[in-house]
């Protein structure tokens, strides 16, 4: 910068280039040179004012954009969030009917034994008393609600056996499967359940919502699915399927006439945009199902999802026109109120 100031004395203003000089400036002269333009020089008015100032927002790209990884980071913040909310247990220090006998107990022994207030080895007494009454209390409490606990969770088993043997026997007096929110189900015995509505035609509900179902349950659901003729609502919802369990059984749907609800919405796993786009072409192939509990992320599919239950459900109310149209008119007379 020294010597093209000792350059720029020995010029005559006359002879003086400006573009020559400007070219002999390094980068760092030329900015530099501008920030003290920008200050000598007046603004131009007839410039917008936006665009009067210098950018002054030059710094390194801090990463590539990832709007997806957003949208999923900030989805799961807020589930794992409610999750532990759901799970924060208030802390209680007695209950209701432990403390008032304890109060009263208190009262009936100071009123029997405490006759002068001074006497404090009478009180130190009266709340060893309490407290070994109160462990007393706690332990047969704990007790019971073990040997409770136990006899409900032998029970559960009991009625979750009994109803698969029904169901693997087709009994018709189950009509209605619901599973929902059990803790600690097996996964075998879960996959029992799906096996064994293969064969049967009495089941019309099946409900397995919060019960850790996975990617292989979803895989023998669409199987059964191929095979069975009597479930109308199925309900996998807040579960662990991820897109291509949900889509294999959209797919097993086009040899299924009987399903008329699929609930799986609340997932642990996005489904994704290529998911919603397979479920709503391969639900142009049934014609039966009429409720699907999902929100859809893509507008696209959900339109399209939309318009395939209108029409089969527009298709199902002119069948059933169609079937009275050709009953006698003496049995319609006679089903007339």
């Amino acid at each position: 910068m020294s010597n093209s100031r000792t350059d720029f004395e020995d010029l005559n203003e006359e002879d003086m280039d400006e573009d020559e000089l400007l070219a002999m400036l390094s980068p760092e002269e030329l900015k530099e040179l501008q920030s003290e333009m920008d200050v000598i020089i007046a603004p131009d008015e007839r410039v917008p004012v936006g665009q009067r100032q210098k950018d002054q927002t030059e710094k390194p790209p801090t990463g590539t954009f990832d709007h997806r990884s957003l949208v999923g980071y900030l989805y799961w913040e807020k589930e794992s969030n409610r999750m532990l909310e759901e799970e924060r247990v208030p802390a209680t220090l007695l209950p209701s009917e432990v403390r008032s006998q304890t109060l009263k107990c208190l009262e009936e022994v100071i009123e029997e034994e405490v006759v002068d207030d001074t006497d404090g080895e009478a009180i130190i007494e009266i709340i060893e008393e309490i407290v070994e009454e109160l462990d007393e209390r706690d332990e047969n409490v704990d007790k019971d609600e073990k040997d409770k606990g136990v006899d409900e969770e032998d029970e559960e088993e009991t009625n979750l056996e009994s109803t698969l043997d029904k169901i693997r026997n087709n009994n018709p007096s189950i009509t209605e499967v619901n599973l929902n929110n059990i803790e600690n189900i097996p996964k075998e015995m879960l996959l029992d359940y799906v096996n064994a509505l293969k064969k049967n035609k009495h089941v019309k509900t099946f409900s397995i919502a919060n019960t850790g179902v996975d990617e292989n349950i979803a895989f023998n659901l669409a199987n059964m699915l191929r095979e069975n003729r009597g479930i109308t609502t199925l309900n996998i919802e807040s579960n662990f399927v991820t897109g291509k369990g949900i889509v294999a059984i959209i797919r097993c749907l086009q040899f299924n006439e009987t399903l008329t609800e699929l609930r799986f919405h609340n997932q642990r796993h996005m489904l994704g945009h290529h998911a919603e786009m397979e479920i709503s072409r391969l639900l142009k192939a049934n014609n039966t199902l009429l409720k699907m509990g999902y929100h859809f992320e893509q507008p696209g599919p959900r339109m399209v999802v939309t318009n395939l239950l209108t029409r089969n459900l527009d298709r199902q109310s002119i069948e059933i026109e169609v079937i009275f149209s050709f009953l006698p008119l003496s049995l319609l007379a006679g089903a007339a109120p």
